[in-house]
């Protein structure tokens, strides 16, 4: 169910009902009201995860193209080959270090297990993928518009996809690249360490499976590279709601305007949970599930 907004500062002459839905909303959840989004620890774990990445694809390329002139003025010294190589298992250490670290982190505290379940697909997920594609191809609206199909559509107009999917905590594209940052984590942890110790390697399999090891990582690092720069910093910053940078990677907040506008499922959630403890705070001697006044929570 879409939440009732509260009405902008630019909608400021509108005029709310007393006890409307409108009036509880601006009340409890303000435009301005902070929430913590991104825990220090995860946003450790996410700077750390950029710094792993960037230091990889750095002192990978060179191995992989080519190199440009950038890179060529960054391995410009006669031990730079040596250096890179240094620097890039040390990167790839610190990529390990930082899934055990998150594994420690999603099992063993109650936040991390929270996160976890919530970046889990489910069937909504599906459907919301289908009903973004479908709101931004537009197609079946225009068909519609066009008098094709104007019966069928008129009998489902869920098929006409005139507004976007409603998201909550974690929209499917959140999902998505969560599962693949596990996936590419594996895949490059995985065929880097054979990689890297060779007599490992050739102790259990013969050269021609060295060299898949070698193209393996050597693409997925590409896919991963590429889905960073297109994907993902499109979707989190480029995108013209946030642009020109979401600054909740940096101090982990979010305003109850934002969460309102592309999380309006959890934003309904909150509202509904507030508009729960206040009317249980009018009622003398009432308490929550576990035995608190709501208003001493609230």
């Amino acid at each position: 169910m879409t939440p009732h907004p509260p009405p902008s500062a630019e909608q400021g002459a509108t005029v709310l009902q007393p006890g409307s839905r409108e009036e509880r909303a601006v009340q409890w959840i303000r435009d301005d009201e902070v929430f913590i989004r991104m825990t220090r620890a995860e946003r450790f774990q996410h700077l750390t995860l950029i710094v792993c990445f960037v230091l990889l694809v750095v002192t990978g390329l060179p191995l992989l193209i080519d190199p440009a002139a950038w890179l060529k003025k960054m391995f410009f010294f006669e031990s730079s080959f040596l250096w890179r190589g240094w620097i890039h298992r040390a990167a790839g250490s610190g990529l390990i270090a930082l899934a055990v670290f998150h594994l420690i982190y999603i099992t063993s505290t109650q936040r991390g297990r929270e996160v976890f379940w919530a970046l889990m697909p489910k069937i909504k997920d599906a459907t919301d993928a289908l009903e973004s594609f479908g709101h931004n191809l537009g197609l079946t609206r225009w068909l519609y518009q066009r008098g094709v199909g104007k019966k069928l559509f008129d009998r489902h107009p869920y098929w006409l996809f005139r507004d976007p999917p409603q998201y909550g905590r974690h929209n499917f594209i959140e999902k998505f690249e969560y599962l693949a940052v596990w996936w590419g984590n594996f895949v490059m942890i995985v065929t880097g360490f054979l990689l890297w110790a060779k007599n490992v390697s050739f102790r259990f399999f013969p050269l021609w499976v060295y060299d898949i090891f070698k193209i393996i990582h050597s693409y997925e690092a590409i896919l991963a590279f590429l889905a960073i720069i297109i994907w993902h910093l499109y979707n989190v910053h480029l995108t013209p709601e946030v642009f020109p940078m979401s600054c909740v990677w940096l101090d982990g907040k979010i305003t109850g305007r934002e969460l309102r506008q592309h999380h309006p499922l959890e934003y309904q959630e909150l509202l509904e949970e507030r508009q729960r403890r206040s009317a249980l705070a009018e009622k003398p001697g009432v308490t929550d599930e576990n035995g608190i006044p709501p208003a001493a929570t609230s």
